[in-house]
C-alpha cells in the first residue's frame, strides 16, 4: 500500500507561522553575512578557488603564471595568506580539486567572480528540487516542503551560497546524486515499490555518476556514494547496485583525470605544496624562484596512517566537541541534523540503516583520524566536513517527521542565529570577521578549540618561541603582551607549547593592586590576586594548567608536536571598580635578568602606556 499523500495543507496557520521563521532566519543570515571579509581578502581555500576558476577563464589552464599573479596584486588587499600551490611536473600549479572551478567557469566567464556563487546557487536548487521530489514519495507536498526547509534553513548550509569554495557544491552534489540513485529503490515498509523493480536504469546511473564525482572533492564522501549500492543490494536490486557502482568509479576516474591533466597530480593533498601570499612573494614573476623555496622551507603536504592513534581522553573531548563546540558544533550548527537522526533512527530500515551507517563513517574517520578538521573556526562557519553528510541524514527517512517535531530544530536555529546577530552588534567596534557571531552570546558558553593557523588571515603569533593566538576581540594585543579590562568579556587564548610541563609564566602589572586574574581552562578555574602574595618574582605569575588533552603536530610545523591549550584570563577588581592588566606572556621559564649588552631576553617592564619594554 502506498503512502498517503494528504494529511497537510500548504496554506494553513502552520504554514503561515513557518513562513515568518523563514522570513526572520533569512534577515539573520544575511546581516550575518553582511559582516564576511571583502572579496579582496579573500585567502586559503576560498581565495584560491576563485583564483582558479579565474585561471581557467583567461588561461585556460591552471598553471601559475605571470598573469596570474598580476590578477592576484590587482585583487589583495594587503599581505593576508592568499593561495595554496604545488609543484609537480606541469610546474607550479593551483592545489585544490578542479571539479568545482570547473563548474563554476563557464559562470565566472559571464559574470566575474559572483557567477561562483551563482554556481553554488544552481547546483542548490536543483538538488533541492531532486531531493522534493524524492521526499514526495514519503508525504504531501507541503510537509515534504516543509521538511527540506527545515534542512535548509536549520543549518549552515545555506549561508555557504557566500562561500567561494567546494562545500556546497560537495553537498548538491550528494543531495542530487543520492535522490537519483535512490530511484527505483523501497523508501519505507509500506512502499515496498515492487512496480519500481523493472523500471529504467538512468537516474540510478546519473545519481552514480555524480556522487563518484563528489568523491573526487574529498576522498572521505566515498563512504556515501557506498551507501545506495548497499541499500539496493538489500533489497536484491543487483542491476541497480553494479549501475551505480559502475558509474560511481567513472565519475571519480573522469574527475580524477581531469585533476592529473590540469594539476599534474590526482590527488592535490599529497604534492608539494605551501601557501603563498604578497608577504612570501609568489611563484612567478621577478622574485618567483625565492618563493619557489616555500616548498621546502614551509611545506603543506597532507600525510595520514592507515591506522589512526588511539587516545581515549582526545577522542572522547572530540566527540564531546563534535557535538557542542562553538565553531563546529551539530548542537548549534546542524540543529536539525540532530532531530532528523533521531527521528529517522526510531524505525530503521534497510534505507536508514546505510545511510546513517555512511555517516558515522565519514564522523568516525574525521574523529578519529583527523580531529583537528573539526577544530576549525577559521574562515569558515561551522563544520563543513560535516555539510557533506547532511543529504544522507535527510534521504534516510523513512516517514516524514510531524511539523511538531520539525519546531525543535526551529527553535534550536533561531536562538543560535539570533546570538549570532547579538554577538556581531556587540562586537562591532571591535572589528568584524566570519566568526563575528561567535564571540559573544550562547556561542560564548560553548567550548573553543582550534588548530587553524590565522584567524581570518590574522596570522597567529609566536611568544617565547611558543604558538600563542587571541580567538577574540577582547584584549588589546601589542608587541609581546596584551592588555585585558574589567569592561571587557574574559579574552580567550590559545597556547601551544612543544615542552613537557603543565605550568606557564605570565608578567601582569595591574592598574589596581587589588586585582584579581583568573585563568580558566577546559578543567580548572584558578584565581591570582594581583597583590603580590603569590607572585614567584617581581611582576610574575606561575599559572598552573590542566593536562592538555591533545597534542599534535600543525601542519605547517612539519614534524613539531605541540601541546595545545585554550585559556580564558580575566581581570576583576573585588570592589567592582574598572581595571585594567597588562599581561606578557613568558612560557615555561622565567626569563634572567641580562645585562644591557645579553642577547637573552629580559624579564619585562611595562611603560606608562602599557607597552612591554625589557629591563
Amino acid at each position: 500500500m502506498r503512502v498517503s499523500r494528504t494529511g497537510t495543507r500548504f496554506w494553513s496557520p502552520a504554514t503561515a507561522v513557518g513562513g515568518v521563521a523563514i522570513a526572520i532566519v533569512l534577515s539573520i543570515l544575511v546581516a550575518l553575512q553582511v559582516h564576511r571579509a571583502p572579496s579582496d581578502r579573500l585567502w586559503g581555500d576560498e581565495g584560491t578557488f576563485v583564483a582558479m576558476a579565474t585561471s581557467l577563464v583567461h588561461d585556460g589552464d591552471l598553471i601559475f603564471d605571470e598573469g596570474d599573479l598580476q590578477r592576484l596584486e590587482e585583487r589583495q588587499a594587503g599581505p593576508t595568506p592568499a593561495i595554496i600551490l604545488q609543484s609537480t611536473d606541469r610546474g607550479i600549479t593551483y592545489s585544490k580539486p578542479i571539479l568545482y572551478p570547473l563548474m563554476a567557469a563557464p559562470l565566472v566567464s559571464l559574470f566575474g567572480e559572483p557567477g561562483m556563487l551563482a554556481t553554488n546557487a544552481v547546483l542548490l536548487v536543483l538538488a533541492l528540487l531532486l531531493a522534493w521530489l524524492h521526499l514526495r514519495r514519503l508525504g504531501s507536498a507541503a510537509h515534504s516542503f516543509w521538511t527540506l526547509a527545515t534542512t535548509l534553513f536549520c543549518s549552515v548550509l545555506l549561508p555557504y551560497l557566500v562561500w567561494k569554495m567546494s562545500d556546497l557544491a560537495q553537498a548538491a552534489l550528494v543531495l542530487a546524486g543520492l535522490s537519483l540513485a535512490l530511484r527505483g529503490l523501497p523508501l519505507a515498509a509500506e512502499d515496498p515499490s515492487e512496480n519500481d523493480r523493472h523500471r529504467p536504469l538512468l537516474s540510478p546511473a546519473i545519481g552514480g555518476f555524480l556522487l563518484g564525482a563528489a568523491v573526487s572533492m574529498r576522498f572521505s564522501t566515498a563512504a556515501l556514494a557506498a551507501a545506495p549500492v548497499l541499500i539496493a543490494v538489500i533489497y536484491r536490486r543487483y542491476r541497480h547496485s553494479v549501475v551505480i557502482a559502475a558509474l560511481a568509479l567513472a565519475g571519480f576516474a573522469l574527475a580524477g583525470g581531469a585533476t592529473q591533466h590540469f594539476l599534474g597530480t590526482a590527488n592535490p593533498y599529497k604534492a608539494v605544496r605551501s601557501s603563498f601570499n604578497a608577504r612570501t612573494g609568489y611563484p612567478a614573476g621577478v622574485e618567483g624562484e625565492e618563493a619557489k623555496e616555500r616548498f621546502s622551507a614551509s611545506p603543506a603536504t597532507q600525510s595520514a596512517s592507515w591506522l589512526p592513534r588511539l587516545e581515549p581522553r582526545r577522542s572522547a573531548y572530540s566527540l564531546f566537541y563534535f557535538f557542542l563546540g562553538r565553531h563546529t558544533g551539530l548542537l548549534a550548527y546542524f540543529p536539525v541534523a540532530l532531530v532528523l537522526l533521531f527521528h529517522a533512527a526510531r524505525r530503521p530500515n534497510g534505507v536508514a540503516l546505510p545511510l546513517v551507517g555512511a555517516t558515522g563513517v565519514v564522523v568516525v574517520f574525521y574523529l578519529l583520524w583527523m580531529p583537528e578538521n573539526y577544530f576549525g573556526g577559521s574562515t569558515f562557519l561551522g563544520n563543513r566536513y560535516f555539510l557533506v553528510t547532511l543529504p544522507a541524514i535527510l534521504l534516510a527517512l523513512r516517514q516524514l517527521p510531524s511539523l511538531r517535531f520539525l519546531a525543535v530544530a526551529w527553535i534550536l536555529a533561531l536562538g543560535f542565529w539570533s546570538s549570532g546577530l547579538y554577538s556581531v552588534s556587540l562586537t562591532r567596534d571591535l572589528g568584524f570577521s566570519s566568526q563575528s557571531h561567535a564571540h559573544a552570546g550562547l556561542f560564548r558558553l560553548l567550548p573553543f578549540e582550534s588548530t587553524a593557523k590565522n584567524m581570518d588571515g590574522v596570522e597567529s603569533r609566536y611568544w617565547r618561541r611558543d604558538f600563542v593566538r587571541f580567538v577574540d576581540p577582547f584584549a588589546g594585543i601589542g608587541t609581546q603582551q596584551f592588555r585585558l579590562s574589567s569592561e571587557m568579556p574574559a579574552a580567550e587564548l590559545v597556547v601551544a607549547t612543544s615542552w613537557p610541563g603543565e605550568k606557564i609564566k605570565l608578567a601582569v602589572r595591574s592598574s589596581s593592586p587589588r586585582a584579581v586574574l583568573e585563568v580558566t581552562d577546559w578543567q580548572r578555574s584558578d584565581t591570582y590576586p594581583l597583590d603580590g602574595s603569590v607572585e614567584i618574582a617581581p611582576g610574575v605569575l606561575e599559572v598552573s594548567l590542566s593536562p592538555a588533552w591533545r597534542r599534535h603536530g600543525f601542519w605547517w610545523e612539519g614534524d613539531a608536536s605541540y601541546n595545545v591549550r585554550s585559556l580564558r584570563l580575566e581581570i576583576t577588581d573585588p570592589d567592582g571598580s574598572e581595571v585594567t592588566a597588562d599581561v606578557r606572556y613568558l612560557g615555561q621559564r622565567l626569563p634572567p635578568r641580562m645585562r644591557p649588552d645579553s642577547k637573552e631576553e629580559a624579564a619585562p617592564t611595562f611603560g606608562a602606556t602599557g607597552s612591554a619594554q625589557s629591563r
